[in-house]
């Protein structure tokens, strides 16, 4: 790919998109660098069928995994539409609905170029660890809280 080619190239910013005050600031994180940097803004939600995808598979619906999806499509629709309201918006925005038991899931599957700039979701800590019993140490997996 010449240099020409490889300019044209459109830089993404991804973000995982919640319904919370964290998740909308970080939509209002990520859209003010997209304008910052020309890029295309892609806000990703997670959604997976009512009763998880095992409870799914056993007694599959199309019609009704279609509606969860359109369900998801309007939810990030009204968040983004909320969010940025008062914002001047990047040069293009693309949201994106994708089928994943986790936000997590969703962004790594909807982040696909090396160019692609992630503003990863910030994993939940479980009840144990808001509870002050344990903590996750980087490379050593879970230990005691002292």
């Amino acid at each position: 790919m010449s240099e020409t080619a490889t300019a044209a190239v459109t830089a993404r910013v991804i973000v995982g998109v919640r319904d919370s005050a964290k998740g909308r600031a970080q939509l209002r994180r990520a859209a003010a660098e997209a304008r910052r940097q020309g890029a295309e803004l892609v806000p990703v939600l997670a959604w997976s069928p009512s009763g998880g995808e095992l409870l799914y598979r056993a007694r599959p619906c199309p019609e009704l995994a279609h509606a969860w999806e359109r369900r998801a499509c309007a939810k990030l629709d009204e968040v983004v539409t909320e969010t940025l309201a008062a914002e001047q918006l990047p040069a293009a925005v693309r949201p994106v609905t994708v089928r994943a038991e986790s936000l997590a899931e969703a962004v790594t599957a909807t982040a696909t170029a090396p160019t692609d700039q992630v503003f990863a979701p910030a994993e939940r800590p479980g009840l144990l660890t808001r509870l002050g019993f344990y903590h996750h140490t980087p490379n050593r997996g879970v230990a005691l809280a002292h």
